[in-house]
């Protein structure tokens, strides 16, 4: 085989659960691909059978656990894939929607190539790492919804029939927070005399009661009352910011933005590596792409990936250890593969949008959008009440190829 027309490489191993993905993902990867597709697995782990013509068996250390052992196979992939060969590996919840994802294989460059996370270091750092700060952030979040439900009892339910509308709203938005015209006129309808604000021709805003309503006086959603944030400060040292309208904690942080320095702590400690940007914009290490050229990056990024496996100070992930071989061959400046070519889809994400005519999709509220090669769906896999998931599941499921 010419090494451009490559190989693409997925790796599982383990529960069900993971193998069902990755048989969705092999439907849709098969429907688009013209190159080979290898599973690498160590069947003995395997729960079920996993159905592909072409599957390598590897046998991963026995003392591992089975999440352990898919990542043990994965930065290890350069010892057990055949040589001369440019491979493109993928996560098992990364799909395959169309035919440029024959495409990838013409973008590699230097020795290896990542595409962007969809977060910054500092976020992901709590997840990386034993920190407590994920606990403590919960924790805090337990302590803000126990003060809203004994202070806020005025609102109503919201009725079923008006969740679409409200999830329309937030959307709204988001789309008139990227625009300073759009954020000057509604804060100028904001300090109008009148009590009710209008944003379009079936919803308003009660600026007394504080909520959103449509034109039948349904309720869509609700704010804080000026009552509730009064007695919440009065009764705790949380405080209530008025211009990102976010509560902010008895330590000072806004909960939303879950952040740290650990992992980065824990780099240096582990390995020596200094990092100097902790607002770097790191890899994710759901698509990349290799060849012989990479094999001694993957040996270090496999070497300190099972090094982490021995500390209870790491959680058993990979991107912490491949933000630290990134930094330690200096290719925190190489610019990464296009997001096209992994396209995370956040469910959280209030910016995650898709076009009304369902061409583009959008993680930023369409300041920038895509026609995904591969989407991302690294949690609500197979969500029956996500827009995203029904996108998807139709582009696999369509009787001719894109």
């Amino acid at each position: 085989m010419e090494q451009t027309k490559g190989v693409f490489v997925f790796v599982v191993c383990g529960a069900k659960e993971h193998i069902d993905t990755i048989h969705f993902s092999l439907k849709a990867l098969t429907r688009f691909a013209e190159n080979e597709i290898v599973v690498v697995t160590d069947s003995s782990r395997n729960e079920i059978e996993v159905k592909h013509t072409c599957i390598l068996d590897i046998k991963a250390p026995a003392h591992f656990d089975n999440h352990q052992a898919s990542i043990y196979l994965k930065t290890g992939l350069h010892k057990f894939l055949p040589k001369g060969k440019l491979y493109c590996y993928l996560d098992t919840d990364v799909i395959a929607l169309s035919r440029s994802v024959n495409s990838i294989f013409e973008q590699k460059r230097g020795i290896i190539l990542f595409a962007p996370d969809h977060t910054q270091m500092k976020r992901f750092s709590p997840y990386a790492v034993h920190c407590g700060c994920l606990s403590k952030n919960q924790n805090e979040w337990n302590e803000l919804e126990e003060l809203l439900s004994r202070y806020d009892t005025s609102t109503e339910t919201i009725a079923d029939e008006m969740l679409p509308k409200q999830e329309m709203l937030r959307k709204k938005f988001e789309f008139i927070k990227n625009s300073l015209f759009d954020m000057a006129q509604m804060g100028v309808k904001y300090v109008l005399p009148w009590k009710i604000l209008q944003l379009d021709e079936d919803t308003f805003y009660d600026k007394r009661k504080k909520y959103w309503f449509n034109a039948l006086g349904k309720p869509i959603l609700y704010e804080y009352p000026p009552n509730v944030i009064e007695q919440i400060e009065s009764s705790s040292q949380w405080r209530w910011n008025k211009l990102k309208r976010r509560w902010i904690s008895p330590s000072g942080k806004d909960i939303h933005l879950l952040e740290c320095n650990h992992l980065r702590e824990k780099i240096r400690e582990k390995f020596g590596i200094q990092i100097s940007n902790n607002n770097w914009q790191h890899w994710n290490g759901g698509v990349f792409l290799f060849d012989d050229n990479s094999h001694p990056f993957m040996e270090a990024w496999h070497s300190k990936t099972l090094k982490v496996f021995e500390d209870k100070a790491w959680k058993t992930r990979d991107q912490g250890t491949l933000i630290a071989t990134a930094w330690e061959f200096g290719l925190q400046r190489e610019k990464p593969l296009s997001k096209h070519f992994n396209f995370i889809a956040d469910y959280s994400n209030p910016q995650l949008m898709l076009s009304a005519d369902k061409r583009f999709i959008s993680d930023d509220a369409f300041r920038t959008k895509y026609s995904p090669a591969f989407i991302h769906i690294f949690h609500h896999f197979g969500a029956k009440d996500w827009e995203v998931w029904n996108w998807v599941e139709q582009i696999v499921g369509e009787t001719e190829p894109q």
